[in-house]
């Protein structure tokens, strides 16, 4: 599923800025966006189940977009062939199985609210086909001087006409604890009454599953766009999808990235360029000339309805690239772990204050406060290192110890804190 919420935050303020021709307000902005439709609509040439995403605009005191359900929704071509989008989800409609559009024909994407009001796109066209033709890792030197590895693109297209590109990337990389310890917390147990004889209990038993190596992925979360038309030729060479640097976890060990690649017409790059500008919080709350902002959906038959998005068909192609950091680095430290793992605590298995009482024969335990062991568990955020060879239990005038277990916090020694212990069906070893 996409995430909405920046895409959505950005188009409601970027309406705000465009309906006012006086100073900005900020406090004015839920009466400028009033219940808004945001219509993210970017359909490809891929033969696969197609999806659109309906919302209203929301107010900075809210925390997810409220879904539009119950809409019609559907792309109809010149020749009246409907293809339609069925609600899966709240505010997700998706096509019955695969489809595939054709370059030959126009769409209109048509959306009919629950509420009686008709959205309408212009008429849109794929544009033709152009494929990744490589994808490469370079190490470089970033313009703020950093060094790290470049991920860049080539394509190659023989017409000529100008191409717009947008690039989106997956990233996953292998996650391996420093610490890492094949045993884990067992019983963890609050026994307040000492119903068992052993009062309050942590013990340690060997790992069920594994731990010590993960893979964790990360998308990109901005936009990336690509031009031709003030190139010599029609190709890109070396553009940048991503700058690594030689610091970041992520490429400590094997790294990979799949590079989407979209290829959409003028008016689209105009439309996510403009995006692109108002993500910019320099540019934000500056002067900005009405217009700069055009989608290509319109309100059919309403005075008061407001619609926010953009109708993008694009034709698709992708490739993926695995490294090593010791291809780029050889016999060079590798980036710091992604948390400090310097600091080893004992905490305490009885709080300060504690003591037990003897009623009828039963020890009764003072429960005014709780275990810094047991709750610090329970809140997953320690691992265990090893036993404390100088703890020992409260002697009779409840004096405590250290407590019985040495642990690091758990990230550090359990990888399933970063990510999943299971390969991604993609991954491929050296």
């Amino acid at each position: 599923m996409r995430k909405n919420l920046k895409w959505l935050t950005l188009l409601c303020l970027s309406l705000a800025i465009l309906s006012c021709v006086e100073e900005f307000e900020p406090e004015n902005i839920t009466d400028v966006l009033d219940g808004a439709l945001v219509v993210d609509a970017r359909i490809t040439d891929q033969n696969i189940q197609q999806a659109i995403f309906l919302t209203r605009t929301f107010s900075f005191d809210e925390i997810d977009p409220p879904p539009e359900t119950g809409a019609q929704v559907s792309i109809i071509d010149e020749l009246g062939k409907k293809i339609d989008f069925f609600e899966t989800q709240p505010g997700n409609y998706n096509t019955n199985g695969a489809v595939s559009l054709s370059q030959e024909r126009e769409y209109t994407l048509e959306i009919f609210t629950k509420d009686g009001v008709q959205y309408r796109s212009n008429k849109t066209t794929l544009p033709k086909q152009v494929e990744v033709s490589e994808l490469k890792a370079e190490r470089s030197i970033s313009n703020s001087n950093t060094d790290g590895i470049s991920i860049l693109v080539d394509n190659t297209d023989n017409t000529s006409s100008a191409n717009y590109f947008r690039y989106e990337y997956e990233e996953t990389y292998k996650v391996i604890p420093p610490d890492f310890n094949p045993f884990d917390w067992d019983e963890v147990d609050y026994d307040f009454f000492c119903e068992d004889d052993d009062g309050w209990e942590v013990t340690v038993a060997p790992r069920d599953e594994p731990a010590n190596i993960c893979f964790a992925s990360n998308k990109s979360n901005s936009i990336i766009l690509a031009s031709t038309a003030n190139l010599a030729s029609n190709n890109l060479d070396d553009f940048e999808v991503r700058f690594i640097g030689s610091d970041n976890y992520a490429i400590s060990h094997r790294y990979s990235i799949l590079v989407k690649q979209y290829h959409h017409d003028n008016n689209a790059a105009s439309f996510f360029g403009s995006l692109e500008d108002f993500s910019n919080s320099e540019s934000l709350f500056s002067n900005v000339q009405t217009g700069q902002l055009e989608g290509n959906i319109t309100v059919e038959n309403s005075d008061i309805a407001n619609v926010i998005g953009y109708f993008e068909l694009s034709s698709y192609s992708e490739k993926r690239i695995f490294f090593n950091y010791e291809d780029f680095y050889p016999n060079e430290s590798l980036p710091p772990y992604i948390i400090s793992c310097n600091v080893i605590r004992e905490p305490a298995l009885y709080p300060d204050g504690f003591h037990s009482t003897v009623i009828d024969g039963k020890i009764i335990v003072d429960r005014g406060s709780n275990s810094p062991l047991i709750e610090s568990i329970i809140a997953g955020q320690i691992g265990y290192i090893g036993e404390n060879e100088g703890y020992s239990e409260p002697n009779e005038f409840g004096e405590l110890d250290r407590g019985p277990f040495l642990v690091k916090p758990l990230g550090c020694v359990d990888c399933r804190v970063y990510g999943n212990n299971v390969a991604p069906n993609y991954w491929i070893e050296e």
